[in-house]
């Protein structure tokens, strides 16, 4: 099973993946959290300290290292990640950004995230994404000049589907003062990698135009949130609920599939007999 998350810069979407993934492993599930490349948030005491320190340069470090390292292993199988640059070109073509350094960054993004994504989909523990396809859609129309929703709409239809998605939202002001601290916690370099916060706040309006088009698709969409301990909380249990009920009603489908196979089989041997 893939889980992804989708939502504006700083709803948190990083925070209730991880809450996630502790939950169903407490619960005996085998969880991974998997495609978060923003390495600062996965450092809970990074609050602590600030720009130019060397925990904060080493965060720069992985976050400089990791695409780059990540790219030389794609590149050293071109004909096995033939799909996944692929995805790449198709989502680039049907939303193209404004400038040359954001089409190359978000290329090489979506290369990484296809490969992780086709690598979990054929493993048997839950992958929970705590940005995806969804969010790499909601990027590149956030970031293209005007953008219809046919086009978003042919995006979305071109990209891998998860078995679930979870839509993320807070309240406008907690967003921008969430992001003024992320971005205050960033030195001149890592902010290179960051729409700027004017350009995050503006893109907020884009989830909504992202969650009507995926009910249109026919994908439901959980919304969830994580403004608190206490909607952290809430929301863990929520989307765990929904996670068992749909393993469940697997578990079923794929039982009654075992026995008419072995009824058709039982028949057809009597035919035969």
């Amino acid at each position: 099973m893939i889980i992804e998350l989708f939502g504006p810069p700083g709803a948190g979407k990083t925070t209730l993946a991880r809450a996630l993934a502790v939950r169903l492993r407490e619960r005996g599930q085998l969880a991974q959290l998997s495609g978060s490349y923003r390495p600062n948030e996965r450092q809970q005491s990074l609050d602590r300290c600030g720009a130019g320190t060397p925990r904060h340069q080493n965060v720069v470090i992985k976050r400089l290292s990791r695409p780059l390292l990540e790219m030389l292993t794609i590149a050293c199988h071109p004909l096995a990640n033939a799909r996944d640059v692929r995805t790449a070109v198709d989502l680039i073509r049907l939303l193209p950004p404004t400038s040359v350094f954001a089409s190359m960054k978000n290329s090489q993004y979506i290369v990484r995230l296809s490969h992780s994504w086709h690598e979990a989909a054929g493993a048997t523990h839950i992958a929970l994404f705590d940005q995806a396809f969804v969010q790499a859609v909601f990027s590149l129309a956030s970031l293209a000049r005007s953008v219809n929703d046919a086009r978003i709409a042919d995006a979305l239809d071109s990209v891998p589907k998860s078995d679930l998605v979870i839509r993320l939202d807070a309240p406008v002001e907690l967003l921008k003062a969430r992001l003024k601290n992320r971005l205050r916690l960033q030195g001149s370099i890592e902010q290179l990698f960051e729409p700027d916060l004017k350009t995050s706040l503006a893109s907020v309006p884009m989830i909504d135009r992202l969650h009507d088009l995926l009910l249109q698709r026919g994908r439901p969409v959980l919304s969830a949130s994580s403004l608190d301990q206490q909607s952290l909380d809430e929301s863990v249990t929520m989307i765990e609920k929904e996670v068992a009920r749909r393993r469940q009603n697997n578990a079923r489908a794929n039982a009654v599939m075992k026995i008419s196979k072995a009824a058709a089989w039982r028949y057809g041997g009597d035919r035969r007999g």
